[in-house]
């Protein structure tokens, strides 16, 4: 693939070339699978051992298998149907049992950056095809997802975008604001202007230049009118519809402003366009903002590899965002092969590499649960109620408290190194991954949860080859003497291989060694 070959490129400049497949270790491959996957098994680090890294992103760009099941739109008692859970429950299942491990990794996190959620009182019936939109387009452009996103009616619900309808001076009605505003903000070019390297574009007096004013807001306000709900199965169309969830919003020109608007970078949308040309020519603007670059590349790179890119790391990607060798700008499958084989993201593959400190991140709810599910050799039937312990531990999956998400991108720790995910880490949050930890060990997870630690016992009981199994499937075989030191104390403690096993993992997996990803 063309975009896997770039971003090898761009890996082989910083290293010297990419390793062939017969030279990637365990150490490589477990590394690779916590940052393109759910987490790394046995399994999933043979196989990216033996085909290497060029060819298993080649499979999983070509993968595209796992689904959320559709709801019913209306509830027993006849009101629409709130009722999550099953959707919740699958989207557990598949990061355990779906192939198509780095599809799901990036749809998650597109979905914490174009945030909708349940929480505004959208229906459930509306997440699974919000969740198709980001699972179809996350392998496309970054024009793709700008538009799939701006049309889905989840989307038109959440930030009112659907019925937004131009002005009515003698109604004193003006077109709504909310979704221009963080199409803006959130999701595209960002409050300041960025240089490649993610660093703010400074005027002549040394301070940031905004990407827009309150001017621009109004203008894509404007531009973004005239987009209504699909009908119904059986209804008619309407110049506004009601409020109905599946397919994708279309437009009513009666409802849209057609006058002139100069938008950021004082680009001007022409007089006279229908609402769908406005929305095309704002779509040809926004990828044509070099800042955007960075903007995307930056919390990309956040969510999958580190909390803390160099500004060197941030610059590589976003060259590779505004080219991806071929000319065309957001290639998603180039960004994220340019993130996932850069030679900060690879660096720590040699055991012998200076220990960076700064790099990595903390893993999140969702992925804490997945990657210990996964190493456990978990399984989770249609009754589990496994998102009530994300729930506890600070993430609602589909229920971010907010457009901004459940943490903030620019959230910085104590220390002032950029932390997103320690937002949500409170002294409550952090004892309940302790509880989290016990019951997964202990098969205490509720019902419909299950996991299997006979293959660790399987590699030997002694002490010294059960820790070198948790190593291997949990800590990328770079377990510390410190750790390894405690979890063998702890181990050696219990009477029996199982419990020995069990005090380890334990020991392990509450440890901060393993809750931050390096």
């Amino acid at each position: 693939m063309k975009a896997v070959a770039a971003a090898m490129l761009v890996f082989a400049a910083g290293i010297g070339r990419a390793q062939p497949a017969s030279q990637v270790s365990d150490r490589a491959a477990a590394r690779f699978l916590d940052q393109a996957a759910w987490g790394p098994t046995p399994q999933s680090i043979a196989e990216v051992q033996r085909i290497g890294f060029e060819n298993w992103l080649n499979a999983q760009f070509a993968l595209n298998t796992s689904d959320l099941p559709d709801q019913p739109i209306f509830g027993s008692d006849g009101k629409f149907n709130r009722n999550l859970h099953p959707v919740q429950t699958a989207f557990f299942q598949n990061t355990l049992n779906g192939r198509d491990q780095l599809r799901q990794r990036v749809a998650f996190a597109l979905s914490e950056i174009w945030v909708v959620s349940e929480q505004s009182g959208i229906p459930a019936y509306a997440i699974p095809p919000y969740w198709r939109v980001l699972r179809d387009n996350a392998f496309l452009t970054h024009r793709d997802i700008i538009k799939a996103v701006t049309l889905n009616p989840g989307m038109g619900r959440f930030l009112n975008m659907a019925n937004n309808n131009k002005a009515n001076p003698a109604k004193g009605t003006a077109a709504n604001e909310n979704y221009g505003r963080e199409l803006m903000q959130l999701f595209t070019l960002g409050l300041v202007r960025l240089n490649p390297d993610g660093s703010a574009v400074l005027d002549a007096s040394r301070n940031p230049v905004s990407t827009y004013d309150q001017t621009v807001v109004t203008s894509m306000a404007k531009v973004l009118t005239g987009w209504t709900y699909p009908a119904a199965p059986g209804a008619g169309p309407k110049r506004n519809n009601p409020p109905y969830f599946i397919g994708q919003m279309f437009a009513i020109d009666q409802n849209h402003d057609s006058s002139q608007k100069t938008i950021f970078a004082s680009i001007t949308i022409p007089a006279g366009q229908s609402a769908e040309r406005d929305l095309e020519s704002l779509l040809d603007a926004l990828m044509e903002q070099d800042t955007m670059a960075p903007f995307v590349s930056k919390q990309l790179i956040e969510h999958l590899v580190t909390s803390n890119p160099s500004p060197a790391y941030i610059e590589r990607v976003s060259n590779v965002f505004l080219n991806n060798g071929n000319g065309v700008r957001g290639d998603m499958k180039a960004v994220i092969a340019a993130i996932l084989m850069d030679p900060e993201a690879r660096a720590a593959d040699d055991p012998n590499a200076a220990v960076n400190a700064n790099f990595g991140h903390l893993r999140e709810p969702v992925l804490f649960l997945a990657n210990i599910l996964r190493g456990l050799n978990g399984t989770l039937a249609s009754n589990s109620e496994i998102y009530t312990a994300s729930n506890e531990m600070g993430q609602n999956l589909f229920g971010a408290p907010s457009v901004f998400s459940y943490f903030s991108p620019q959230y910085r720790t104590e220390k002032g190194l950029l932390g997103p995910e320690f937002q949500i880490y409170t002294t409550a949050t952090a004892a309940e991954r302790a509880d989290v930890v016990n019951g997964a060990v202990y098969g205490r997870l509720g019902p419909g949860v299950a996991v299997d630690l006979q293959p660790f016992l399987a590699k030997g009981q002694s002490v010294s080859s059960m820790l070198d199994s948790i190593s291997y499937v949990f800590l990328h075989h770079s377990m510390s003497a410190e750790l390894a030191q405690a979890a063998a104390s702890a181990a050696k403690a219990a009477k029996t291989p199982l419990a020995q096993l069990e005090a380890a993992l334990y020991t392990v997996l509450t440890s901060g060694e393993y809750q931050i990803v390096q």
